[in-house]
Protein backbone atom coordinates (compact mmCIF):
# COMPACT_ATOMS: atom_id res chain seq x y z
CA UNK A 1 0.00 0.00 0.00
CA UNK A 2 0.73 3.54 -0.60
CA UNK A 3 0.79 5.15 3.03
CA UNK A 4 3.28 8.21 4.33
CA UNK A 5 3.29 10.69 7.38
CA UNK A 6 1.29 13.92 6.48
CA UNK A 7 1.08 16.45 8.20
CA UNK A 8 -2.63 16.04 8.91
CA UNK A 9 -1.55 12.48 10.69
CA UNK A 10 1.15 14.18 12.33
CA UNK A 11 -1.39 16.77 13.70
CA UNK A 12 -3.84 14.04 14.43
CA UNK A 13 -1.19 12.18 16.67
CA UNK A 14 0.01 15.35 18.66
CA UNK A 15 -3.67 16.28 19.43
CA UNK A 16 -4.06 12.52 20.62
CA UNK A 17 -1.12 12.63 22.98
CA UNK A 18 -1.86 16.17 24.49
CA UNK A 19 -5.41 15.18 24.80
CA UNK A 20 -4.63 12.30 26.31
CA UNK A 21 -2.72 14.02 29.17
CA UNK A 22 -5.03 16.52 30.01
CA UNK A 23 -7.24 14.39 30.64
CA UNK A 24 -5.16 11.83 32.67
CA UNK A 25 -4.10 14.80 34.63
CA UNK A 26 -7.52 15.96 35.27
CA UNK A 27 -8.85 12.03 35.92
CA UNK A 28 -11.45 12.57 33.50
CA UNK A 29 -10.01 9.59 30.87
CA UNK A 30 -12.44 7.28 31.16
CA UNK A 31 -15.61 9.85 32.57
CA UNK A 32 -17.35 10.27 29.47
CA UNK A 33 -17.50 6.66 28.34
CA UNK A 34 -20.38 5.62 30.47
CA UNK A 35 -23.74 4.58 28.12
CA UNK A 36 -21.46 5.40 25.47
CA UNK A 37 -20.20 1.35 24.32
CA UNK A 38 -22.39 1.07 21.66
CA UNK A 39 -20.13 4.18 20.09
CA UNK A 40 -17.18 1.36 19.97
CA UNK A 41 -18.84 -1.41 18.21
CA UNK A 42 -18.12 -0.18 14.43
CA UNK A 43 -13.88 0.26 15.35
CA UNK A 44 -14.17 -2.44 17.52
CA UNK A 45 -15.49 -4.70 14.95
CA UNK A 46 -13.13 -3.59 12.34
CA UNK A 47 -10.20 -3.94 14.62
CA UNK A 48 -10.94 -7.73 14.70
CA UNK A 49 -11.61 -7.83 11.15
CA UNK A 50 -7.88 -7.67 10.63
CA UNK A 51 -7.59 -11.21 11.83
CA UNK A 52 -9.31 -12.62 8.59
CA UNK A 53 -7.74 -9.36 6.64
CA UNK A 54 -6.02 -10.23 2.70
CA UNK A 55 -3.81 -7.04 3.49
CA UNK A 56 -3.31 -7.17 7.43
CA UNK A 57 -0.97 -4.23 6.97
CA UNK A 58 -3.11 -2.11 5.54
CA UNK A 59 -5.69 -3.27 7.98
CA UNK A 60 -3.78 -2.78 10.78
CA UNK A 61 -2.92 1.43 9.58
CA UNK A 62 -6.86 2.07 8.53
CA UNK A 63 -7.81 0.67 11.92
CA UNK A 64 -5.20 2.57 13.73
CA UNK A 65 -6.01 5.77 12.10
CA UNK A 66 -9.93 5.17 12.68
CA UNK A 67 -8.81 5.17 16.70
CA UNK A 68 -7.18 8.24 16.53
CA UNK A 69 -9.94 9.70 15.36
CA UNK A 70 -12.45 8.22 17.83
CA UNK A 71 -10.31 9.63 20.07
CA UNK A 72 -9.81 12.67 18.91
CA UNK A 73 -13.71 13.43 18.78
CA UNK A 74 -13.34 11.90 22.26
CA UNK A 75 -11.44 14.26 23.57
CA UNK A 76 -12.96 16.94 22.31
CA UNK A 77 -16.34 16.19 23.68
CA UNK A 78 -14.38 15.45 26.99
CA UNK A 79 -12.45 18.42 27.24
CA UNK A 80 -15.33 21.13 26.01
CA UNK A 81 -15.22 23.22 28.89
CA UNK A 82 -11.19 23.50 29.06
CA UNK A 83 -10.73 24.44 25.14
CA UNK A 84 -13.84 26.91 25.51
CA UNK A 85 -11.88 28.18 29.09
CA UNK A 86 -8.33 28.50 27.16
CA UNK A 87 -10.04 30.31 23.78
CA UNK A 88 -9.99 27.14 21.61
CA UNK A 89 -13.03 28.46 20.01
CA UNK A 90 -11.57 31.80 19.57
CA UNK A 91 -8.30 30.84 17.99
CA UNK A 92 -10.00 28.11 15.82
CA UNK A 93 -12.34 30.12 14.16
CA UNK A 94 -9.44 32.69 13.18
CA UNK A 95 -7.61 29.89 11.74
CA UNK A 96 -10.44 27.59 10.15
CA UNK A 97 -11.83 30.99 8.28
CA UNK A 98 -8.31 32.28 7.38
CA UNK A 99 -6.27 29.37 6.75
CA UNK A 100 -9.44 28.89 4.48
CA UNK A 101 -9.10 32.11 2.57
CA UNK A 102 -4.69 31.67 2.22
CA UNK A 103 -5.79 28.13 0.43
CA UNK A 104 -7.99 30.24 -1.94
CA UNK A 105 -5.64 32.67 -2.65
CA UNK A 106 -3.21 29.82 -3.33
CA UNK A 107 -5.79 27.77 -5.68
CA UNK A 108 -5.75 31.09 -7.78
CA UNK A 109 -2.30 31.55 -7.21
CA UNK A 110 -1.77 28.22 -8.51
CA UNK A 111 -4.00 28.19 -11.91
CA UNK A 112 -2.04 31.69 -12.46
CA UNK A 113 1.40 29.65 -12.07
CA UNK A 114 0.19 27.04 -14.34
CA UNK A 115 -0.83 28.57 -16.96
CA UNK A 116 2.55 30.86 -17.31
CA UNK A 117 4.45 27.45 -17.28
CA UNK A 118 5.67 27.45 -13.87
CA UNK A 119 6.98 23.78 -13.30
CA UNK A 120 4.44 21.43 -10.81
CA UNK A 121 7.57 20.87 -8.39
CA UNK A 122 7.07 24.56 -7.70
CA UNK A 123 3.44 24.99 -8.56
CA UNK A 124 2.18 21.75 -6.63
CA UNK A 125 -0.13 21.02 -9.36
CA UNK A 126 -0.77 17.25 -10.02
CA UNK A 127 -0.36 16.19 -12.97
CA UNK A 128 -4.44 15.50 -13.82
CA UNK A 129 -4.90 18.71 -12.83
CA UNK A 130 -2.62 21.14 -15.56
CA UNK A 131 -4.44 22.85 -18.39
CA UNK A 132 -3.28 20.12 -20.73
CA UNK A 133 -6.09 17.75 -19.62
CA UNK A 134 -9.12 20.37 -20.30
CA UNK A 135 -7.55 23.14 -21.81
CA UNK A 136 -7.66 25.17 -18.34
CA UNK A 137 -6.29 24.07 -15.21
CA UNK A 138 -8.15 23.31 -11.35
CA UNK A 139 -6.62 23.21 -8.44
CA UNK A 140 -5.77 20.60 -5.89
CA UNK A 141 -4.31 23.34 -3.40
CA UNK A 142 -2.15 21.60 -1.10
CA UNK A 143 -4.41 18.62 -1.36
CA UNK A 144 -3.63 15.25 -3.39
CA UNK A 145 -6.04 15.77 -5.95
CA UNK A 146 -9.10 18.47 -6.82
CA UNK A 147 -11.23 16.40 -5.41
CA UNK A 148 -9.52 16.57 -1.96
CA UNK A 149 -9.04 20.71 -1.83
CA UNK A 150 -12.74 21.01 -2.93
CA UNK A 151 -13.93 17.93 -0.17
CA UNK A 152 -11.64 20.18 2.26
CA UNK A 153 -13.80 23.34 1.05
CA UNK A 154 -17.11 21.58 2.31
CA UNK A 155 -17.20 22.66 5.92
CA UNK A 156 -15.82 26.02 5.88
CA UNK A 157 -17.92 27.12 2.95
CA UNK A 158 -21.39 25.39 4.31
CA UNK A 159 -20.56 27.07 8.05
CA UNK A 160 -19.77 30.34 6.46
CA UNK A 161 -22.70 30.25 4.17
CA UNK A 162 -24.74 29.53 7.73
CA UNK A 163 -23.22 32.27 9.70
CA UNK A 164 -23.99 34.68 6.44
CA UNK A 165 -27.42 33.45 6.49
CA UNK A 166 -28.28 34.39 10.73
CA UNK A 167 -26.15 37.86 10.09
CA UNK A 168 -28.91 39.81 12.04
CA UNK A 169 -31.08 37.20 14.04
CA UNK A 170 -27.74 35.16 15.99
CA UNK A 171 -28.65 36.28 19.10
CA UNK A 172 -31.89 33.72 19.25
CA UNK A 173 -29.37 30.96 18.71
CA UNK A 174 -27.68 31.37 21.96
CA UNK A 175 -26.96 28.09 24.44
CA UNK A 176 -25.24 25.65 25.79
CA UNK A 177 -23.03 23.81 22.75
CA UNK A 178 -24.01 25.55 20.44
CA UNK A 179 -21.59 27.09 17.59
CA UNK A 180 -20.32 30.66 18.56
CA UNK A 181 -22.64 32.65 17.14
CA UNK A 182 -23.35 35.52 19.91
CA UNK A 183 -21.84 38.78 19.13
CA UNK A 184 -19.62 38.18 22.25
CA UNK A 185 -17.87 34.83 20.35
CA UNK A 186 -14.83 35.10 18.13
CA UNK A 187 -16.98 33.49 15.32
CA UNK A 188 -19.80 35.41 15.76
CA UNK A 189 -17.03 38.96 15.73
CA UNK A 190 -15.30 37.33 13.34
CA UNK A 191 -17.81 37.39 11.08
CA UNK A 192 -20.94 39.55 12.52
CA UNK A 193 -19.75 42.98 12.84
CA UNK A 194 -21.15 45.27 10.29
CA UNK A 195 -18.48 47.09 8.82
CA UNK A 196 -17.20 44.02 7.63
CA UNK A 197 -20.51 42.84 6.24
CA UNK A 198 -19.16 43.25 2.53
CA UNK A 199 -16.06 41.31 3.09
CA UNK A 200 -17.78 38.77 5.19
CA UNK A 201 -20.22 37.98 1.65
CA UNK A 202 -16.85 38.63 -0.16
CA UNK A 203 -15.52 35.69 2.07
CA UNK A 204 -17.74 33.39 1.43
CA UNK A 205 -17.89 34.06 -2.23
CA UNK A 206 -14.52 33.29 -2.61
CA UNK A 207 -14.54 30.12 -0.27
CA UNK A 208 -17.62 29.25 -3.28
CA UNK A 209 -15.91 29.73 -6.02
CA UNK A 210 -12.33 28.21 -5.33
CA UNK A 211 -14.88 24.78 -4.77
CA UNK A 212 -16.34 25.19 -7.95
CA UNK A 213 -12.71 25.99 -9.67
CA UNK A 214 -11.65 22.71 -8.38
CA UNK A 215 -13.73 21.08 -11.15
CA UNK A 216 -14.44 17.98 -8.40
CA UNK A 217 -18.16 17.02 -9.21
CA UNK A 218 -18.34 14.96 -6.56
CA UNK A 219 -17.46 17.71 -3.87
CA UNK A 220 -19.50 20.06 -6.40
CA UNK A 221 -22.43 17.47 -5.53
CA UNK A 222 -22.40 17.50 -2.26
CA UNK A 223 -21.84 21.22 -1.33
CA UNK A 224 -25.09 21.69 -3.79
CA UNK A 225 -27.08 19.14 -1.91
CA UNK A 226 -25.75 19.85 1.54
CA UNK A 227 -27.24 23.49 1.05
CA UNK A 228 -30.48 22.37 0.06
CA UNK A 229 -30.70 20.20 2.97
CA UNK A 230 -29.83 23.94 5.29
CA UNK A 231 -32.15 26.17 3.05
CA UNK A 232 -34.86 23.11 4.30
CA UNK A 233 -34.26 23.68 7.63
CA UNK A 234 -34.35 27.75 7.36
CA UNK A 235 -37.38 27.83 5.35
CA UNK A 236 -39.08 25.12 7.96
CA UNK A 237 -38.01 27.47 10.82
CA UNK A 238 -39.06 31.16 10.26
CA UNK A 239 -40.96 30.30 6.89
CA UNK A 240 -41.81 33.63 4.99
CA UNK A 241 -38.90 35.43 7.22
CA UNK A 242 -36.05 33.49 5.58
CA UNK A 243 -37.18 33.60 2.24
CA UNK A 244 -35.01 37.05 1.47
CA UNK A 245 -32.22 35.24 3.02
CA UNK A 246 -32.24 32.52 1.57
CA UNK A 247 -32.38 33.73 -1.86
CA UNK A 248 -29.16 36.09 -0.37
CA UNK A 249 -27.47 33.13 0.21
CA UNK A 250 -27.90 31.67 -3.13
CA UNK A 251 -27.61 34.47 -5.23
CA UNK A 252 -23.76 34.51 -3.52
CA UNK A 253 -24.14 30.37 -4.70
CA UNK A 254 -25.00 31.02 -8.30
CA UNK A 255 -22.31 34.43 -8.76
CA UNK A 256 -19.58 32.41 -7.61
CA UNK A 257 -20.65 29.53 -10.01
CA UNK A 258 -20.65 32.17 -13.07
CA UNK A 259 -17.53 33.72 -11.90
CA UNK A 260 -16.07 30.24 -11.35
CA UNK A 261 -17.41 29.27 -15.07
CA UNK A 262 -15.79 33.23 -16.40
CA UNK A 263 -12.93 32.40 -15.17
CA UNK A 264 -12.66 28.82 -16.80
CA UNK A 265 -13.46 30.20 -19.97
CA UNK A 266 -10.74 32.87 -19.92
CA UNK A 267 -7.80 30.50 -18.97
CA UNK A 268 -8.92 27.54 -21.55
CA UNK A 269 -8.70 31.23 -23.95
CA UNK A 270 -5.30 32.05 -22.38
CA UNK A 271 -4.25 28.69 -22.33
CA UNK A 272 -1.54 27.35 -24.70
CA UNK A 273 -4.20 25.77 -26.23
CA UNK A 274 -5.98 26.35 -28.57
CA UNK A 275 -9.38 26.42 -26.37
CA UNK A 276 -11.91 29.20 -27.01
CA UNK A 277 -13.30 31.28 -24.37
CA UNK A 278 -16.80 29.36 -25.36
CA UNK A 279 -14.84 25.89 -25.63
CA UNK A 280 -13.87 26.10 -21.97
CA UNK A 281 -17.17 27.44 -20.62
CA UNK A 282 -18.84 24.31 -22.78
CA UNK A 283 -16.35 22.01 -21.50
CA UNK A 284 -17.32 23.06 -17.64
CA UNK A 285 -20.85 22.51 -18.46
CA UNK A 286 -20.58 18.90 -20.42
CA UNK A 287 -18.25 17.52 -17.72
CA UNK A 288 -20.63 18.70 -14.31
CA UNK A 289 -23.58 17.71 -16.06
CA UNK A 290 -22.08 13.96 -16.88
CA UNK A 291 -22.73 14.70 -20.70
CA UNK A 292 -26.49 16.30 -20.22
CA UNK A 293 -26.06 19.90 -21.49
CA UNK A 294 -23.93 19.89 -25.14
CA UNK A 295 -23.43 23.03 -25.86
CA UNK A 296 -19.98 22.59 -27.40
CA UNK A 297 -19.06 22.95 -30.83
CA UNK A 298 -19.67 20.25 -33.40
CA UNK A 299 -16.82 19.93 -35.23
CA UNK A 300 -18.49 17.37 -37.60
CA UNK A 301 -21.11 19.32 -38.56
CA UNK A 302 -18.89 22.03 -39.83
CA UNK A 303 -16.87 19.82 -41.81
CA UNK A 304 -20.41 18.24 -43.72
CA UNK A 305 -21.21 22.30 -44.33
CA UNK A 306 -17.32 23.19 -45.55
CA UNK A 307 -18.04 19.79 -47.91
CA UNK A 308 -21.46 20.94 -48.94
CA UNK A 309 -20.23 24.18 -49.89
CA UNK A 310 -17.03 23.01 -51.56
CA UNK A 311 -19.32 20.38 -53.99
CA UNK A 312 -21.68 23.72 -54.62
CA UNK A 313 -18.96 25.87 -55.67
CA UNK A 314 -17.24 23.11 -57.71
CA UNK A 315 -14.19 22.54 -55.91
CA UNK A 316 -14.65 19.48 -54.71
CA UNK A 317 -14.02 17.80 -58.06
CA UNK A 318 -11.31 15.12 -58.28
CA UNK A 319 -8.20 16.40 -59.35
CA UNK A 320 -4.13 14.97 -60.22
CA UNK A 321 -3.34 17.49 -57.78
CA UNK A 322 -2.27 16.65 -54.21
CA UNK A 323 -4.66 17.95 -51.64
CA UNK A 324 -3.07 19.57 -48.61
CA UNK A 325 -3.53 17.08 -45.58
CA UNK A 326 -4.42 18.40 -42.14
CA UNK A 327 -1.81 17.82 -39.81
CA UNK A 328 -3.25 16.85 -36.00
CA UNK A 329 -3.28 20.42 -33.64
CA UNK A 330 -0.13 19.24 -31.18
CA UNK A 331 -1.96 22.06 -28.49
CA UNK A 332 -5.29 20.63 -28.09
CA UNK A 333 -6.33 19.89 -24.92
CA UNK A 334 -6.26 16.07 -23.76
CA UNK A 335 -10.41 15.74 -22.86
CA UNK A 336 -13.12 18.00 -24.80
CA UNK A 337 -15.82 17.49 -22.27
CA UNK A 338 -17.32 14.97 -20.16
CA UNK A 339 -14.88 12.32 -19.37
CA UNK A 340 -17.64 9.32 -19.64
CA UNK A 341 -14.77 7.05 -18.32
CA UNK A 342 -14.22 9.03 -15.03
CA UNK A 343 -17.63 7.64 -14.04
CA UNK A 344 -17.88 4.37 -15.76
CA UNK A 345 -14.70 3.34 -13.91
CA UNK A 346 -16.42 4.08 -10.90
CA UNK A 347 -19.27 2.08 -11.31
CA UNK A 348 -17.73 -0.93 -12.83
CA UNK A 349 -15.01 -0.94 -9.65
CA UNK A 350 -18.34 -0.95 -7.11
CA UNK A 351 -19.89 -3.67 -9.34
CA UNK A 352 -16.37 -5.97 -8.92
CA UNK A 353 -16.64 -5.24 -5.27
CA UNK A 354 -20.40 -6.61 -4.96
CA UNK A 355 -19.24 -9.64 -7.27
CA UNK A 356 -16.45 -10.56 -4.88
CA UNK A 357 -18.67 -9.78 -1.60
CA UNK A 358 -21.17 -11.95 -2.99
CA UNK A 359 -19.21 -15.06 -3.80
CA UNK A 360 -19.94 -16.85 -0.48
CA UNK A 361 -22.07 -16.21 2.44
CA UNK A 362 -18.99 -15.98 5.11
CA UNK A 363 -17.81 -12.61 2.98
CA UNK A 364 -21.31 -11.70 2.66
CA UNK A 365 -21.73 -11.48 6.86
CA UNK A 366 -18.39 -10.35 7.50
CA UNK A 367 -16.30 -9.09 4.53
CA UNK A 368 -12.99 -9.80 3.55
CA UNK A 369 -11.15 -7.76 6.78
CA UNK A 370 -10.49 -4.25 6.98
CA UNK A 371 -7.80 -3.22 4.39
CA UNK A 372 -8.52 -5.94 1.97
CA UNK A 373 -10.56 -4.99 -0.97
CA UNK A 374 -7.53 -4.12 -3.26
CA UNK A 375 -6.35 -7.52 -2.29
CA UNK A 376 -9.85 -9.47 -3.15
CA UNK A 377 -10.05 -7.21 -6.39
CA UNK A 378 -6.90 -9.20 -7.70
CA UNK A 379 -7.20 -12.65 -5.96
CA UNK A 380 -10.09 -12.64 -8.05
CA UNK A 381 -8.77 -11.93 -11.39
CA UNK A 382 -10.80 -8.55 -11.51
CA UNK A 383 -7.74 -6.28 -11.61
CA UNK A 384 -3.80 -5.81 -12.77
CA UNK A 385 -3.05 -4.25 -9.38
CA UNK A 386 -3.68 -5.41 -5.25
CA UNK A 387 -3.23 -1.38 -4.67
CA UNK A 388 -6.53 -0.66 -6.49
CA UNK A 389 -8.89 1.32 -4.82
CA UNK A 390 -12.83 1.02 -4.92
CA UNK A 391 -13.52 4.59 -5.63
CA UNK A 392 -17.07 4.07 -3.42
CA UNK A 393 -15.62 4.40 0.55
CA UNK A 394 -19.34 2.61 1.07
CA UNK A 395 -19.21 -0.21 -1.69
CA UNK A 396 -15.11 -0.63 -0.03
CA UNK A 397 -16.64 -0.83 3.06
CA UNK A 398 -19.29 -3.99 2.06
CA UNK A 399 -16.73 -6.03 0.77
CA UNK A 400 -13.95 -5.46 3.61
CA UNK A 401 -16.46 -5.67 6.37
CA UNK A 402 -19.43 -7.57 5.15
CA UNK A 403 -23.45 -6.83 6.33
CA UNK A 404 -22.28 -7.07 9.81
CA UNK A 405 -19.95 -3.82 9.32
CA UNK A 406 -22.33 -1.98 7.48
CA UNK A 407 -24.92 -2.71 9.91
CA UNK A 408 -22.51 -1.43 12.49
CA UNK A 409 -21.62 1.62 10.38
CA UNK A 410 -25.42 2.36 10.07
CA UNK A 411 -25.79 2.10 14.13
CA UNK A 412 -23.08 4.74 14.51
CA UNK A 413 -25.02 7.20 11.90
CA UNK A 414 -28.09 7.06 13.61
CA UNK A 415 -26.75 7.91 16.83
CA UNK A 416 -24.60 10.70 15.62
CA UNK A 417 -28.00 11.92 14.34
CA UNK A 418 -29.65 11.45 17.76
CA UNK A 419 -26.85 13.61 19.24
CA UNK A 420 -26.63 16.41 16.38
CA UNK A 421 -30.43 16.87 16.03
CA UNK A 422 -30.72 18.43 19.94
CA UNK A 423 -28.33 21.32 18.50
CA UNK A 424 -29.92 24.42 18.04
CA UNK A 425 -27.52 24.12 15.51
CA UNK A 426 -28.83 21.26 13.88
CA UNK A 427 -29.52 22.54 10.07
CA UNK A 428 -25.73 23.27 9.48
CA UNK A 429 -24.79 20.22 11.25
CA UNK A 430 -27.07 17.79 9.09
CA UNK A 431 -26.10 19.86 6.28
CA UNK A 432 -22.25 19.45 6.54
CA UNK A 433 -22.80 15.25 7.88
CA UNK A 434 -24.93 15.00 4.59
CA UNK A 435 -22.18 16.87 2.46
CA UNK A 436 -19.43 14.39 3.62
CA UNK A 437 -21.47 11.49 3.46
CA UNK A 438 -22.57 12.23 -0.01
CA UNK A 439 -18.94 12.66 -1.09
CA UNK A 440 -17.82 9.01 0.16
CA UNK A 441 -19.50 8.24 -2.96
CA UNK A 442 -17.20 9.49 -4.94
CA UNK A 443 -13.58 7.98 -3.31
CA UNK A 444 -12.24 6.02 -0.51
CA UNK A 445 -9.19 5.09 0.88
CA UNK A 446 -8.74 5.80 4.86
CA UNK A 447 -4.97 5.68 5.31
CA UNK A 448 -4.75 8.15 1.85
CA UNK A 449 -7.24 10.59 2.60
CA UNK A 450 -7.07 11.60 6.30
CA UNK A 451 -7.69 15.33 6.18
CA UNK A 452 -11.02 15.23 4.58
CA UNK A 453 -12.20 12.68 7.36
CA UNK A 454 -10.32 14.62 10.18
CA UNK A 455 -12.39 18.13 8.92
CA UNK A 456 -16.22 17.02 9.32
CA UNK A 457 -15.10 15.79 12.88
CA UNK A 458 -13.38 18.33 14.01
CA UNK A 459 -15.64 21.27 12.86
CA UNK A 460 -19.35 19.31 14.32
CA UNK A 461 -17.53 19.10 17.83
CA UNK A 462 -17.79 22.69 18.17
CA UNK A 463 -21.00 22.84 18.05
Amino acid sequence: MNFELSLPLLWLVLFDLVAFLMMVKRKRLLKGLKGKWMWLLFPIFLAISIIWSLNSLRGILTTGILWLLYFAIYAMFNLKGELGKIGFKKRFWQIFFGSTLFVCGWCLLQCFLDLIGVSREYSLMCAGCTYQNFGFPHPNGFAIEPQFMGNLLLAPTIVAMWFLYQDKSVHTFRGRGSFPLSSRDAGGSFLRCNRWKFLKILMVFVFAMTLFLTFSRGAIYAFLMGMILMTGFWWGRERKKATVKIFKIWGVIVAAFLMALTLQGAMAAWSPTEDTYFGGVAKVLNHLSLGIIDVRKNNSDSEKENALELEITGENEKSDEKQPVEKPVENSATFDGYVEESTSTRLRLSEMAVKVWAKDLKTMLFGVGIGGAGQALYVNGLTNSPKEIIQNQYMSLLLETGIVGIMLLILTIVLMIKVVAKSPQAGVAFAVILAYGISLLFFAGLPNALQVYLMPAVVLLLA
